[in-house]
């Protein structure tokens, strides 16, 4: 009976494992736009192109984000306000993008430092969330283990 509990518990748990891959991907990919951009300015042409093309699979990998966000929501792992932060930063991207293509560059190089950072934080809130059951599962197997103990190991120095 204890398999099924903690295969139920594994099957609920990978809306938000989806979404910490997701948004990790998605801070990875921003933080390699600032490589390549930083190679283009730095001068070699051919960097502007990978630049470009990086800033789509991003877009894309923020997309997959917002799902996930959704999906985590909606299977009781995740609060709320995820969802509208990843559709902020798809918005953030878009205006991003149409300041690259317009050449503003005093407007796209400070939105991307923000956006980047935006993706590192959102990422990093994923990476040490835990939903309040996990926590509350995670509590009741410690105090388990400290019941089972036996005083004498506790007392040995």
């Amino acid at each position: 009976m204890s398999s099924i509990n903690q295969t139920a518990r594994g099957t609920r748990r990978w809306p938000m494992r989806f979404l910490r891959i997701s948004l990790t991907v998605t801070a990875l990919l921003m933080f390699g736009q600032a490589v390549l951009a930083g190679l283009f300015m730095g001068g070699q042409s051919s960097a502007f192109g990978w630049h470009r093309e990086m800033a789509t699979v991003a877009g894309i990998a923020l997309m997959v984000s917002i799902v996930a966000a959704i999906l985590a929501r909606r299977l009781g792992q995740s609060p709320l306000w995820p969802i509208w932060a990843t559709t902020g930063l798809l918005a953030l991207m878009s205006l991003l993008a149409f300041a690259g293509f317009r050449s503003l560059t005093s407007l796209h190089v400070p939105l991307a430092v923000i956006t980047i950072l935006l993706a590192a934080a959102l990422a990093a809130w994923a990476l040490r969330y835990q939903p309040a059951e996990a926590a509350t599962t995670d509590a009741r197997t410690r105090d388990d283990h400290a019941r089972t103990e036996s005083p004498t190991s506790a007392s040995v120095s």
